[in-house]
């Protein structure tokens, strides 16, 4: 346990860098860089992750399973069917794996061979097992499912029949516990204490720091190989303090940080990391061990550590982590002891979409020398709230002798891009990465709309125009909707597809004999903006006519019989009413008089009149409509000589 959880914080360091990079491989290819494997479970909280090494191979406990992968993260085997796999503990020579089952009570020994659980270990009096430590035989779980039913117990795994023995009743809550040599170190209810296991009772050596001063939390604790040293999280000042076990003494802070997920030593004890999470970015902070320097920091927004859940088989560091959609991933960081390179990346902060924008960065090695030409890979992805895009390649690009490069890529839509730059590495310098964001704004867009001076009602208007993209690029066929406002308050959408050089036509028919407004508009898309411009014109009311016809003479008291027509566009007979007056011109003078009113009778708008005249002179039938809303009115006129007695 001891060398897992020295080992552990070393993989955080890792799996926060895998975070800056991509989010996609299955299986590893042949790359200095990191990866990520999917291991198909999604998980919501924090604790109920761990991920172990040993034996070349790699181990994950994820709810209701256990994982094994190999040095390459290939999954190699699973383990279904789990009451919640919680904390795990590996032997040092890696044949036997024991995990914590918290909602079945038990912890579980597997043979790694046969990758099969041998037995089961009742801890049904001491409920929640959740974190395990490996030293010497002894298998050391923290238990507890609620505030005051925490513990810590050990179990004698070389004995056929593991009876659970107390050591730490009655805590608030589960404690965290590191073992190594003749050293355990526990961590619950603000107290870090060390015990001595040497003997067959476990005694208390002492307290490290001030009761309030080891973070509450318990994210991690780590031991060197011998026990000699423990590194735990001090908060505050939110420092990663590294303690000597026997002693009791403070032995060196490094360094400041936010909320901690791990910590760890390096194999060869020259570095000391610290995993955080803080205002939703991860990251990982390396120090040298002998000065206390910051060596270098990761940090990355997609990700988050579980608790405690680092680990590392040689020189590569393994960390268990979800993503910002709860999938869990295992991270694999290769060379994390060779020294650590220097990429910078930098671009405009703000650009128009699928303009292009001009990259630049430099590769250094660690003591500061030039790297000669080398390869530099860069990709880019759309950061988005609702879920990251997609890892794009953008271009491989070879560095100057300086280590210095250029490149020019044109972001595709608008939104938030990061740009990603990775350089594999060597055999003596390990990999690195940079990254740096680009915000891309829409394209503006705009349209004309052409309409001809004036219209007439039910006649066909033709709108034209032309949809134009401000970086001059043509549009090509897109959907625009046509808006008809009528004076009357009725909307009417329709809708028309433009030429590919954006030029469009629309075919409208007014329905009213008013000013009508046309708005189109474009919803514009990924990389450019909607637009929309409008325009009137004066509708005229449409034409009519009226005819009339009859004799031309004819005599007192006699009928007359007058016939008409009245044509128009879309003339709704039901309503239209039309006046026959008559005029007579005598020698008793001039007299206007109303004869009928009558509404056409036929489907080509004719009608009949009659009238008897009782007196000759000169008779002028007028007939007249008075239109409507959407017609203009017509008149017509019928001269008849009426012979006979005058009054």
């Amino acid at each position: 346990m001891s060398l897992r959880l020295g080992q552990r914080l070393l993989t955080c360091a890792a799996a926060v860098v895998t975070a800056t990079a991509m989010l996609v491989i299955q299986a590893p290819g042949a790359t200095a860089a990191d990866s990520m494997i999917d291991l198909g479970v999604d998980l919501d909280y924090m604790h109920g992750a761990d991920v172990v090494a040993g034996n070349d191979r790699v181990y994950a406990s994820i709810d209701d399973r256990i994982v094994a992968t190999d040095s390459r993260g290939v999954v190699t085997g699973t383990i279904t069917g789990l009451a919640g796999a919680n904390g795990l503990a590996v032997t040092p020579d890696g044949t036997r794996l024991y995990a914590a089952l918290r909602l079945s009570n038990e912890v579980a020994e597997i043979d790694t061979g046969a990758f099969s659980i041998t037995r089961r270990f009742d801890l049904s009096a001491y409920r929640c097992p959740r974190r395990l430590a490996w030293s010497s035989g002894r298998l050391y779980v923290g238990y507890g499912c609620q505030s005051g039913d925490g513990g810590l117990l050990r179990l004698d795994t070389t004995a056929a029949q593991p009876e659970p023995a107390p050591i730490i009743p009655r805590l608030n809550s589960w404690p965290v516990a590191a073992a190594a040599g003749s050293t355990l170190v526990v961590s619950a209810d603000n107290e870090t204490l060390v015990y001595d296991t040497s003997g067959a009772d476990v005694t208390l050596r002492g307290q490290l720091g001030q009761p309030s001063s080891i973070l509450s939390s318990r994210p991690d604790i780590t031991l060197t190989p011998d026990g000699s040293t423990a590194l735990a999280f001090t908060s505050p000042p939110s420092t990663y303090d590294a303690w000597d076990t026997t002693s009791l003494t403070l032995v060196r802070g490094y360094g400041t940080g936010g909320a901690a997920r791990a910590m760890a030593i390096s194999q060869d004890g020259t570095s000391v990391l610290g995993a955080e999470y803080s205002n939703g970015v991860s990251s990982v902070k390396v120090f040298d061990a002998a000065t206390g320097e910051n060596t270098f920091t990761y940090a990355d927004s997609d990700v988050e550590v579980f608790a405690g859940a680092l680990t590392t088989l040689g020189n590569v560091a393994f960390a268990l982590a979800k993503d910002t959609s709860d999938r869990v991933h295992l991270w694999r960081l290769p060379d994390v002891d060779l020294p650590a390179s220097t990429l910078t990346l930098t671009a405009p902060y703000a650009v128009d979409a699928v303009a292009p924008l001009t990259l630049t960065g430099r590769l250094t090695l660690a003591d500061g020398s030039a790297p000669g030409e080398q390869r530099v890979t860069v990709a880019r992805r759309l950061e988005s709230l609702d879920g990251n895009g997609p890892r794009e390649p953008v271009a491989e690009v070879t560095t100057a002798a300086d280590g210095t490069f250029t490149l020019t890529d044109a972001l595709p839509t608008a939104g938030r891009f990061r740009y990603e730059a990775v350089w594999d590495g060597t055999a003596e310098h390990r990999w690195t990465r940079a990254y740096t964001y680009v915000t891309a704004a829409k394209v503006r867009s705009s349209i004309s709309l052409n309409l001809p001076s004036a219209a007439t009602v039910f006649e066909p208007l033709t709108l034209t125009g032309r949809l134009v993209l401000a970086n001059g690029a043509s549009p090509g066929e897109q959907r625009l909707t046509v808006t008809r406002n009528s004076p009357n308050g009725t909307l009417l959408t329709l809708s028309t597809v433009t030429a590919a050089d954006g030029a469009f036509t629309f075919t409208d028919t007014p329905p009213l004999a008013e000013r009508h407004s046309y708005q189109v508009s474009w919803s514009g898309n990924a990389t450019y903006e909607l637009s929309y411009t409008s325009r009137s014109v004066l509708v005229g009311k449409a034409p009519t006519s009226l005819t009339l016809t009859g004799p031309d003479s004819s005599v007192a008291d006699r009928s007359i019989e007058l016939s008409g027509a009245l044509t128009g566009p879309n003339l709704d007979w039901s309503r239209t009413l039309i006046i026959l007056e008559r005029t007579v011109t005598n020698s008793a003078g001039t007299v206007t008089t109303r004869v009928a009113t009558t509404r056409p009778t036929a489907p080509d708008g004719s009608f009949t009149f009659a009238d008897t005249p009782q007196t000759g002179g000169d008779y002028t039938y007028t007939v007249r409509w008075l239109g409507d809303t959407t017609h203009l009115p017509a008149q017509a006129d019928h001269a008849v000589t009426v012979h006979g007695p005058v009054d």
